[in-house]
């Protein structure tokens, strides 16, 4: 089956995981120059904000059936909108490294001591 075929017949899958993630989140289908043809782009936004997420035609092709495919789908658009809508700057470093440095951020205020504490006698 051809790439667009796909995306034609699983439109309405597709529709109904984004309209369960937000109801206002606007999307267009963006078909990736792939050679394989293996992979589309999806282009979500929202109040002036706007994202681009790569779906696998396959994944979509058995969301109709598996349950697991569907939420995996749907894991991955709304982390982006997520993304999207938390942050009111440009996403420069990307999502990979904004969890790393906000794990670290956490395990340095975890280790501060305050300066009211008592240190243990020796």
């Amino acid at each position: 089956m051809d790439g667009h075929e796909v995306l034609h017949k699983n439109e309405g899958i597709l529709r109904g995981i984004i309209r369960s993630i937000d109801k206002n989140l606007d999307y267009t289908v963006v078909s990736t120059d792939d050679e394989e043809g293996a992979r589309f782009s999806l282009k979500i936004s929202m109040r002036g904000r706007a994202a681009n997420v790569s779906l696998s035609l396959e994944d979509l092709r058995l969301a109709a059936s598996d349950a697991v495919r569907k939420n995996s789908i749907r894991q991955k658009i709304k982390n982006t909108r997520d993304h999207m809508m938390d942050n009111r700057l440009p996403d420069v470093l990307g999502i990979k490294v904004e969890r790393m440095l906000k794990a670290h951020r956490e395990s340095q205020e975890a280790v501060q001591h305050t300066p009211f504490r008592r240190s243990p006698r020796r």
